[in-house]
């Protein structure tokens, strides 16, 4: 097998005992009717897997889906990640109903890549053949499959096979998903078993990306971490999966019981999963009712079925043929991504609603039938990749978004997303934080720049309304401006670095903005400065300057003073114990000159130098000590040894 060659996945569809599962067996050789059940019945029931080697020599994985009505959510399975579709008819019966419903789930998934196979060829005459073949390939007007190749064959006879296997062949270069070997690795379990010796083994067809060996992954819904012991490509040991690979793994870390299909493996940074999503449905013609709010159905994607309720946002009610915006309120949680393929069916399970495509996989509840939803449905359904990221990025509850976070909305290779951000970067669209770090952030320009205004506007309020003092608490600015948390702390950051902020403390104030006092006021600071240098140490507590200076309100002074505090004239000492900066520094100077004349000093003798009281000289020493001035010695103290050093 070519190392380079493509991993291709073939599917088959159509209608119960129309021959799909002998056609398998003829192409490979293999018998994919694996459960002794199935051989019993002479029905498919689980997805049977099979792959045989075309005439390029590229291996080609093959699905065998089952037919009957009562195993479609299988079906649905297999028709995941399929990038070739067998149409199998049989050409003597012709078109059948389960026909139809695979028709019309293979067109809703946007499957274009066929080949119309007419199987039992040799017990039909040619003119049967002819009548059954023109009417099928008019059938397919109007789908994905229109126009697709005819292959007539036999499984009996083996006649047409060799055509079969060269029409795929054809049909490769042709197909039209790009299978992104750079892309999100996520694998849609589709069985689950244990092997004796190995453990559990999970089964799937791998979607973008790679998944190596010794991976540590997640499994989603449950959120459990497991690690990738094993990997089996084609029932051959490989050190690594690709993309569009029929792919077994067997896992550590889990349990059988915690594990099922429809549960999908991938990447732990690409693990959020949603139950809230926006959908472009398309409702089938055949649907035979008109689709209401609320609805309970059941829609598929990947291998996932899942109940959920339908919510419609423009329109009082559906009817069949409609294509429509619309949201769905899912029962469980499930990984999406922009663009994927939905499938709906009726609560009961008995016909195909219709299907489309995840427009936001992380919706929000929005108001039923506004100007405003409708138009911006019509945004997210109608945006290119760039427009994508900036809607994600104005719309984000948060300011700053994860750049993992964008691959949910633009689920290409991790280099493509990258070269998107560059040129929005270069034309000044986003603001990217912490580019090179382990959670590389992005946030839209014009958003960050409004921001940052309402900061700054939002600041100069608040020194208007308080001149006197010194700056905002930064959780009480971030609250009133509904900024989250990390994008707050970006915003501050630059701000400062700009110089437009200061921060001291907790406290934010524009670095032009000055304590104003008013004229009172000032008068106040004047009358306060002078009685604490006249005090000196002996100082007066809040109260007590209430009773000394009658002539100012107890808050005009109490607001100066501590205006006074903020601004570094007056320190505090201790509790209610605040001295002038000057009668400090002056104290101060005599301790230190003391010291390095003497060497020790204690409580006594400092009371001696300071002309003061017990009450006045214990804290006083205190503050030193812990302003690294002295330090205490048992009953003694000493110059720090930062004061010898002067």
């Amino acid at each position: 097998m070519h190392q380079d060659s493509r991993h291709l996945i073939i599917g088959t569809a159509g209608h119960v005992d129309h021959g799909k599962t002998a056609l398998i067996g003829t192409l490979t050789g293999m018998e994919t009717d694996r459960l002794k059940e199935e051989r019993e019945r002479g029905l498919s029931i689980e997805l049977g897997f099979a792959y045989f080697d075309l005439p390029d020599n590229s291996r080609a994985g093959i699905v065998d889906v089952p037919g009957h009505e009562k195993f479609i959510r299988s079906m649905l399975s297999g028709a995941y990640g399929m990038d070739i579709v067998l149409f199998v008819v049989d050409a003597k019966e012709g078109v059948q109903e389960q026909t139809l419903e695979h028709l019309a789930i293979l067109d809703l998934l946007g499957i274009s890549n066929g080949i119309l196979v007419m199987t039992k060829s040799d017990l039909a005459t040619p003119d049967e053949l002819a009548e059954a073949t023109e009417m099928t390939q008019e059938m397919l007007i109007g789908t994905t499959l229109e126009g697709i190749p005819t292959v007539s064959v036999s499984s009996i006879t083996g006649a047409g096979i060799d055509t079969l296997k060269q029409t795929i062949v054809e049909q490769v270069v042709l197909a039209t998903e790009v299978q992104e070997s750079d892309g999100i690795p996520r694998l849609y379990v589709d069985r689950v078993f244990t092997v004796q010796g190995f453990g559990i083994v999970v089964t799937g067809t791998l979607i973008g990306g790679s998944i190596n060996r010794d991976q540590r992954m997640v499994t989603l819904p449950q959120g459990e971490p497991i690690r990738v012991r094993g990997i089996q490509v084609h029932n051959e040991p490989a050190p690594v999966a690709q993309a569009g690979q029929r792919t077994a793994l067997n896992l550590s870390g889990t349990s059988v019981q915690n594990i099922q299909r429809g549960d999908v493996l991938c990447p732990t940074e690409f693990s959020q999963v949603t139950d809230n999503i926006d959908v472009s449905l398309r409702v089938l013609s055949s649907f035979p009712r008109i689709l209401e709010h609320w609805s309970r159905l059941r829609a598929y994607l990947g291998t996932r079925e899942i109940f959920c309720r339908l919510i419609l946002l423009v329109d009082e009610a559906i009817l069949p043929g409609d294509t429509v915006q619309v949201q769905l309120r899912l029962e469980q949680p499930i990984l999406t991504f922009r663009g994927d393929r939905i499938i709906l069916r009726d609560f009961s399970a008995q016909h195909t609603v219709g299907g489309g495509e995840v427009i936001n996989p992380f919706a929000p509840k929005h108001k039923r039938f506004t100007p405003e939803t409708t138009t911006i449905l019509a945004q997210w359904e109608e945006a290119d990749n760039a427009q994508i990221v900036n809607i994600v990025l104005e719309n984000s509850e948060t300011l700053c978004v994860p750049e993992s976070f964008l691959h949910y909305y633009l689920p290409h290779s991790q280099l493509s997303v990258k070269a998107i951000l560059n040129g929005l970067e270069d034309d000044g669209k986003i603001v990217r934080w912490d580019k090179s770090g382990r959670t590389p952030l992005v946030s839209d320009a014009s958003r960050t720049a409004k921001t940052k205004e309402k900061i700054l506007n939002t600041l100069v309020n608040f020194h208007t309304a308080e001149p006197m003092l010194p700056g905002q608490n930064a959780t009480q600015l971030r609250s009133e401006i509904k900024l989250d948390e990390i994008g707050f702390e970006k915003l501050e950051n630059q701000l400062i670095v700009e110089g437009q902020l200061v921060k001291d403390g907790n406290l934010l104030r524009l670095s032009s903005h000055e304590i104003q006092f008013s004229q009172e006021e000032e008068t106040a600071k004047e009358t306060l400065e002078k009685l604490f240098l006249e005090v000196g140490i002996h100082t007066l507590t809040l109260n007590e300057l209430s009773t000394r200076l009658p002539e100012y309100t107890p808050k005009v002074l109490e607001s100066t003073f501590f205006a006074l505090l903020r601004l570094g004239q007056f320190v505090k000492i201790a509790d209610d114990f605040f001295i002038h900066k000057a009668v400090l520094e002056e104290i101060q100077q005599l301790l230190i000159t003391y010291l390095r004349k003497n060497d020790i000093i204690t409580v006594a003798e400092f009371r001696e130098l300071a002309q003061t009281s017990r009450k006045y000289a214990v804290p006083f020493l205190e503050y030193c000590d812990s302003q690294n001035i002295t330090i205490r010695d048992e009953n003694v103290r000493r110059l720090h040894p930062r004061q010898l050093q002067g």
